[in-house]
């Protein structure tokens, strides 16, 4: 066969497919006959000053074996998209040589080859940067799934723990040293990372301070251990200064649980969050407890909406009672979950709702059922007590809350004095104002207002000279303490807080009343309103107006 000839089926082969590395055996068979040809060897290389300089050489054989600790008859090189080197290492058989014009013909047929090969790579790096992330190089997300969904079809994922860690501090990192220098401060943390890494482990960057790794449960932890103080440096007025850059961490010891790979993420962020937000430690591992209060708050959390507008909320009142008379003299509106036969309590799904800023809409929710309850008591000729309905902190942002309140009582067609709004004591400052403008802006259109937990906040004391309210409901700690010297100092504040309060024509209630012997120390104190089990436990509307008929709890 003719150079020609065997050029032409070596073109052609190569242009029919992209996958230079593997049809290039075919395509060089009839030419490597006539040019004594062994070996072809692509070797990529990273140039020392790109950002990729310590990434490992790539090597790719185009054509027969690839030879060990043995030089190449003849080196042909080429620059990539000015950051890679690539080379063509070419072997021949029986220690041949070629003469001036079989090299000049065979550069023809290198040129060639280089040029389907870097299109190849080119194409390669365009896939690539598709799970790559772009400052540091490191996987990213897409990057991570791909990696762990072959471990996870290998069955090779049950030898690794999962990790999701943030940067501490790192907004401090990046307005000392600027964003240009905190980005390149973030690529030599990404390069320490990768160094860690054996060749089958991975780190990922998700983006911003969010990095996520698989590493053999065997070093686990020694990566916490490096994690927890990574040496960097930073420059700042052409001066290098060191630094240590330390993580927050969720680690998922994977186990037989893991369902997708996607959870490899999810539940070591999981405990990433418990370990930010709860535990403030630098690592915590997944554990039952966590996964199933998680797993619970996403049903609280999915379900609420359906749950609202399907009246699966319950409203119980519980008395109020004057502890001198015995007479109830108003109620407290609290509300149950009936959620698939099973009873929630607000401890349970208020914080959730909170934290989600969903809240309100309950709140509101509950204040329509209360003034039912009381129109239906009104209609039916019973005299009605004044109940107050509980408003999260977290509501006082609703700038119109207030408002919707009003409009709520008064479609109603209730009387306003008939319901009492109450919040919980804050310890925040800007909460403070927030509470302040609230609460005036009730008092000015007649409705009554208490502070709830009265002496867990900040400053009780400034509150009651500061708050526009008509009652305060003192904390259950109050009279909780079983030492006498306690009990003594509690004895004192009490008193000293009930005759403040009555200065300033504002009503005492105080609540969790469970035993005699608090009664008898609050009627010591002069504090007439309590509420409690003691008296009477929270209760359906219709159990609390036989209540009402008896005028007693």
């Amino acid at each position: 066969m003719t150079f020609e000839r065997s050029f032409m089926n070596f073109v052609q082969i190569l242009s029919e497919e992209e996958t230079t590395p593997e049809i290039s055996p075919s395509a060089l068979a009839d030419v490597g006959k006539e040019y004594a040809l062994r070996s072809i060897v692509c070797i990529v290389s990273s140039l020392k000053e790109s950002d990729s300089s310590s990434e490992p050489d790539v090597i790719i054989p185009l054509f027969g074996p690839v030879p060990e600790n043995e030089p190449p008859a003849y080196l042909f090189k080429n620059t990539l998209n000015g950051r890679k080197t690539v080379t063509f290492h070419v072997y021949l058989r029986d220690n041949k040589t070629w003469n001036e014009e079989e090299y000049q013909s065979f550069a023809i047929v290198i040129d060639i080859l280089m040029i389907h090969t870097e299109r190849f790579l080119l194409g390669k790096v365009v896939k690539d940067s598709a799970l790559t992330q772009y400052l540091t190089g490191l996987p990213n997300s897409g990057g991570f799934i791909a990696y762990a969904t072959r471990l996870c079809e290998s069955g090779e994922i049950m030898n690794y723990d999962s990790f999701f860690f943030n940067l501490k501090s790192y907004g401090l990192i990046s307005r000392r040293y600027g964003l240009s220098e905190g980005d390149e401060i973030m690529k030599r943390y990404a390069k320490k990372l990768r160094e860690f890494c054996q060749q089958d482990e991975i780190v990922a960057h998700f983006g911003g301070d969010n990095y996520t790794a698989l590493i053999k449960k065997e070093r686990t932890k020694a990566f916490l251990k490096y994690i927890s103080a990574v040496p960097v440096y930073g420059i700042k007025n052409d001066k290098k200064e060191d630094l240590k850059v330390a993580a927050v961490t969720g680690v998922y010891a994977v186990d037989e649980s893991l369902k997708e790979p996607g959870q490899l993420i999810s539940r070591a962020a999981m405990a990433l969050s418990y370990a930010k937000n709860v535990a403030n430690k630098p690592y915590v591992f997944v554990n039952k407890a966590m996964s199933t209060r998680i797993y619970r708050q996403k049903q609280i959390e999915d379900r609420y909406e359906e749950a609202l507008s399907s009246d699966e909320f319950r409203i119980y009142l519980q008395p109020k009672v004057d502890i001198f008379t015995g007479e109830i003299v108003g109620a407290e509106s609290l509300t149950r979950w009936f959620c698939n036969g099973v009873v929630l309590y607000p401890t349970e799904f208020v914080p959730i709702l909170e934290q989600e800023g969903m809240v309100a809409s309950l709140d509101l929710y509950v204040l329509r059922k209360t003034c039912e309850f009381i129109k239906n008591w009104e209609n039916k000729g019973l005299e009605p007590v004044q109940v107050s309905v509980n408003f999260s902190r977290r509501d006082l942002n609703y700038k119109n809350l207030a408002k919707e309140i009003v409009t709520i009582i008064d479609e109603s067609g209730v009387d306003r004095s008939l319901l009492q709004i109450e919040v919980t004591e804050t310890a925040s400052e800007d909460e403070r104002l927030l509470m302040t403008s609230f609460l005036k802006a009730l008092k000015d259109k007649g409705i009554d207002t208490a502070i709830d937990d009265f002496g867990t906040g900040y400053s009780s004391l400034s509150n009651l000279r500061d708050f526009p309210v008509t009652m305060i409901k003192i904390d259950r700690s109050f009279i909780s303490n079983e030492s006498i010297e306690n009990s003594n100092n509690d004895e004192i504040v009490l008193r000293n807080i009930i005759n403040l309060a009555k200065e300033l024509n504002i009503k005492v209630l105080t609540e969790g009343v469970e035993r005699v012997e608090q009664v008898e120390l609050l009627k010591k104190v002069d504090c007439h309103f309590v509420q409690g089990f003691l008296y009477d436990n929270p209760m359906p509307e219709q159990e609390f107006q036989k209540r009402l008929i008896e005028k007693k709890a």
